[in-house]
């Protein structure tokens, strides 16, 4: 005998299982689950294992202009910051957009105080350069992921980088600067 509503409901089974498989694809590829702790942590989920991270800035070194020394004491720190510090962590190093967003408010906001025709050409000038610097220059960033299977570790493990990264003067990011960089990881820019 054909009962419609159980070939319905085994039919929304299998499209139900169909979909969380693609899901849990997904989740192997971009394990970023898109929530936020209370403490703006993000939330990770890879398989039926959840965690969670946290993305911090870090102090940017131009070792291009370094002298002998100054090289040598980055090199070490960092290779003593290694040997300290033997939790999960990722390196992430991104070309991103120059971001003046600021600098050019305020000169919009200098530009609708003057009258004096000369400085509003002057102004107009600098906000067209700051707009080309916006849409053509990249600067190299760094930052530095820590990994915790709970929000108690994940703590732990970012004063433990602290204290062992102290020349880096690591700092967590705003949660629109973490969505900038997962974007820009994901190719987004």
């Amino acid at each position: 005998m054909f009962d419609a509503l159980t070939e319905k409901k085994k039919k929304t089974n299998k499209k139900q299982k169909k979909l969380q498989k693609e899901l849990n694809q997904i989740n192997k590829v971009y394990p970023v689950t898109g929530c936020y702790t209370e403490e703006g942590f993000i939330k990770t989920k890879i398989g039926f294992k959840e965690g969670c991270f946290e993305i911090m800035d870090v102090k940017h070194f131009d070792t291009n202009i370094f002298d002998e020394k100054q090289f040598d004491y980055v090199t070490e720190s960092h290779w003593n910051l290694q040997k300290l510090y033997s939790e999960s962590l990722k390196e992430i190093h991104l070309n991103l957009p120059e971001d003046n967003q600021a600098q050019q408010d305020y000169l919009r906001h200098k530009i609708e105080r003057t009258t004096n025709l000369k400085q509003l050409e002057l102004l107009n000038n600098e906000l067209n350069k700051l707009k080309h610097i916006e849409k053509f220059y990249k600067k190299r960033r760094t930052y530095i992921a820590i990994y915790g299977d709970t929000i108690d570790e994940l703590h732990e493990r970012i004063e433990m980088f602290k204290n062992a990264s102290g020349f880096l003067e690591p700092r967590a990011l705003t949660i629109k600067q973490k969505e900038k960089v997962l974007f820009a990881l994901n190719n987004f820019f």
